[in-house]
């Protein structure tokens, strides 16, 4: 059972919350606590993997309560219930906050965060790994991208096209520009269909504060891994996104498929990020077996780890609330078979495919259903 620590200092709150998940009793094993300080004894005490709470409280408030239990018990997956909105409170919970969730927030809501980070969760057998997706906030990022984007900040009237645009070339501004709009950190949650729509509803003044003081991205150099580029990973991961996106216009006319197709191919190689970031060394071994060996370094990434970027990139999505078909297509893209004429199309069959024509070497300008049927025959 997912066991689940509820904190609000409002016993009214508490008694609504037992109310309104009366019905996951069989399923979630729950907790309520009455405040930051209450909170801390009980994750003293027990183990938990959910932790709900509200942000403004007496004493230990909730940025502080998260920010306790990502350095003390991090793989705790971490979430923010609250009515309260302060742009300085936000600010300081985000490093140590997964999803933003704002009262009232219905049942079903509630329910689908926290089963889809459960879900995926299952899927990491090493608990060291857990514990590094769940501790990241600041998201790593191209340095030469960065840089352009604060030159752009600095100018007098940034342009937000010019801004969006740059964080569309980088896999981890995407994924983090989307954690920010898909909870309710500044506002309704929203689905968007690309990071420039992100970015323009955040909007200069934010993107500048989010960027330059919430430091939401960090620069890294990876040329130590021999064998490993960001800016390769980054370009390919747009050629299967573009990809992809012609695909699944190939197959649906649903917008929602084709915009989640793209995003889904931008993303699907971040857990690569994830693990060269967080385990350099171990991340050069695998790079080395798979060109020793002749393997796929996906299947290298399983030796070294007893997982793979996909398993990972999927969790830490998950973690960040975003939709559960760009989740699962970058967590089962690989193992993702067939190609099937006629069968529900998902993002997931765009990227497995997008990602088979790039190690083709193919990066076609237009694609046709012949060109598809010719690489997928049985």
């Amino acid at each position: 059972m997912t066991k689940i620590l509820f904190v609000d200092d409002q016993e009214n709150v508490l008694s609504a919350l037992r109310r309104m998940l009366y019905g996951r009793r069989d399923k979630w094993e729950m907790e309520f606590a009455s405040g930051g300080e209450e909170a801390i004894q009980r994750l003293e005490q027990k183990s938990f993997d959910v932790v709900v709470t509200d942000m403004r409280m007496p004493g230990i408030d909730g940025a502080e309560l998260l920010s306790q239990a990502r350095d003390r018990w991090p793989a705790v997956v971490r979430i923010v219930l609250s009515g309260q909105s302060e742009p300085d409170r936000i600010l300081r919970s985000m490093g140590a906050t997964h999803i933003y969730l704002t009262k009232p927030c219905d049942a079903l809501r509630l329910t689908s965060v926290v089963s889809q980070s459960s879900i995926l969760r299952n899927r990491l057998p090493d608990a060291a790994i857990k514990r590094i997706v769940s501790q990241m906030g600041a998201v790593p990022c191209q340095t030469s991208v960065f840089e352009q984007l604060v030159e752009e900040l600095a100018q007098s009237f940034p342009c937000i096209d010019r801004l969006g645009t740059l964080i569309a070339t980088d896999i981890g501004m995407t994924a983090k520009i989307l954690q920010l709009v898909s909870s309710s950190f500044f506002g309704q949650p929203q689905r968007v269909n690309s990071p420039e729509q992100a970015a323009s509803m955040l909007g200069v003044t934010l993107l500048r504060e989010l960027v330059l003081s919430g430091n939401i991205f960090q620069p890294v150099d990876l040329s130590t891994i021999e064998g490993f580029s960001l800016e390769e990973l980054n370009r390919h991961s747009r050629e299967v996104a573009e990809c992809a996106r012609m695909i699944a216009q190939l197959e649906t006319s649903d917008q929602r498929i084709v915009d989640d197709a793209w995003l889904a191919g931008m993303l699907h190689d971040i857990g690569k990020i994830v693990l060269a970031c967080a385990m350099p060394s171990s991340y050069q071994e695998a790079v080395r077996l798979a060109e020793q060996e002749g393997m796929s370094l996906w299947a290298a990434e399983r030796e070294v780890f007893g997982t793979s970027h996909a398993e990972v990139g999927s969790y830490l999505l998950s973690l960040w609330g975003l939709p559960t078909p760009i989740c699962e297509a970058v967590g089962t893209f690989r193992s993702h078979r067939s190609y099937e004429v006629g069968s529900n199309f998902l993002p997931v069959t765009a990227v497995h495919v997008a990602n088979v024509l790039r190690r083709k070497k193919l990066v076609p300008q237009e694609i046709t259903k012949p060109m598809l049927a010719s690489f997928f025959r049985y």
